[in-house]
């Protein structure tokens, strides 16, 4: 089992893409979160791809869809060593 990071402020759900089933890497999701303007909204950590609408059943179908297929990984973080 792997440990777990504690999830960025404001997200309230998160799907692992299938570059996290691939890679192993837990990090590369799809986060949900609720705000002001749209209701929710979800952004691809991988990709970047997004989506937003007041419609919170939309959001996460959305969400879920988008990370069972985005194969997007992570730009490394040079402040880890990784290249930039």
């Amino acid at each position: 089992m792997t440990s777990q990071t504690a999830w960025p402020a404001g997200v309230i759900a998160r799907y692992l893409t299938k570059a996290a089933e691939i890679t192993g890497d837990h990090e590369a999701t799809v986060d949900v979160r609720q705000n002001r303007e749209y209701g929710h909204s979800y952004d691809c950590r991988g990709c970047g791809n997004g989506s937003s609408s007041g419609d919170t059943r939309a959001v996460h179908a959305g969400a879920q869809k988008h990370a069972e297929t985005c194969r997007a990984i992570l730009r490394p973080n040079p402040a880890v060593g990784g290249a930039q």
